[in-house]
């Protein structure tokens, strides 16, 4: 039997819902290799769902080091984030991620494998669905700005790596990227950025995994609505979702504005609150899978998105819990 693509996270800090995104993977991949790079603050999130890797362990790799030597924050005046540690060491991190994961591979001996963003449910087996990508380079999501999903070779990192640290070492590029964000304050050259260079520049093939492909997706984000029936109710009554079902066996479902259901493999969960992550993993099965995707709304139940009142009173006590130390 040929061994299967692993499935590889990576994240830095703690974060609660960490956990739920392992044991989703491991619930529908029981066969296939979960790794977790991290660091010690989330070490046993992969506690019984996966292997763990402390990513302080490739940090001497040459290209690891030779990125570090090279990058720069390049953002608008008004570009502003509160991830962990700020906006340089989140700007980092958004590349520096890949060149860790360029040395995990290249010690690992990992060719093809599986990586998403580490608030993504895995809501079906990958390893039936490779075999649709293999005449493609990799998969991209982020609206088809970001490499995630299917990576058919160790190669193809290194690549974009390389290319990366060309871009921070090329001054007339960074220059017109500073251009580019006097215009647009918001924002900051990012890894989408570079990645879409790169894509542009080699003509590297890829296939944006939110379009469908034998009724299913890879979804971007839940709260990217374009394309899609919009849920009737916001999230938290701020944040537009698509419009999801079930089925009994476990299935979650879209629908698109043309009327056609589609399968989520897939469903990033960003900016979502616990309660919908819970809502959503009650509805898998283990080993739900199969290659029947016909279902009709007549065998499909609307999931709620009403908030729970007991997830709305810890909700409301969270600026007081915030304060407290996250545990495991």
């Amino acid at each position: 039997m040929a061994k299967l693509p692993p499935i590889l996270f990576i994240h830095y800090g703690p974060a609660r819902y960490l956990r739920w995104t392992l044991d989703s993977a491991r619930r529908e991949n029981p066969d296939s290799r979960i790794i977790l790079l991290g660091d010690e603050s989330n070490r046993c999130s992969a506690k019984g769902l996966a292997e763990f890797f402390p990513f302080a362990d490739f940090e001497g790799g040459e290209w690891v080091t030779l990125f570090d030597a090279s990058f720069r924050v390049i953002q608008g005046e008004r570009h502003r984030f509160t991830k962990l540690g700020g906006v340089e060491t989140w700007l980092r991190f958004v590349f520096r991620r890949w060149f860790l994961i360029g040395e995990f591979l290249r010690r690992e001996k990992i060719e093809a494998f599986w990586t998403f963003d580490s608030d993504t449910l895995i809501l079906a087996n990958l390893a039936t669905r490779a075999e649709r990508f293999a005449s493609f380079q990799a998969t991209c999501q982020c609206k088809g700005a970001c490499l995630n999903g299917w990576v058919g070779s160790s190669e193809l990192v290194h690549s974009y790596n390389i290319f990366t640290v060309g871009l921070f070492q090329d001054e007339a590029f960074l220059e017109s990227q500073r251009e580019r964000l006097k215009l647009h304050a918001g924002l900051a050259f990012n890894e989408m950025d570079a990645f879409s260079e790169f894509v542009g520049r080699e003509g590297v093939h890829t296939f944006h995994a939110q379009k469908p492909m034998e009724h299913e997706i890879f979804d971007d984000a839940l709260a990217f609505v374009e394309g899609f029936e919009p849920a009737p109710l916001q999230v938290l009554g701020r944040t537009s979702v698509k419009r999801l079902w079930a089925d009994s066996g476990g299935r979650i479902f879209a629908r698109q504005t043309d009327g056609s259901f589609v399968r989520l493999v897939t469903c990033n969960m960003s900016w979502m609150p616990d309660f919908l992550w819970q809502r959503l993993m009650s509805r898998q099965r283990p080993k739900c899978d199969n290659s029947n995707n016909s279902s009709t709304p007549e065998q499909l139940e609307e999931i709620s998105l009403h908030e729970p009142l007991a997830a709305s009173l810890l909700r409301k006590l969270s600026p007081c819990l915030s304060k407290l130390k996250l545990g495991c």
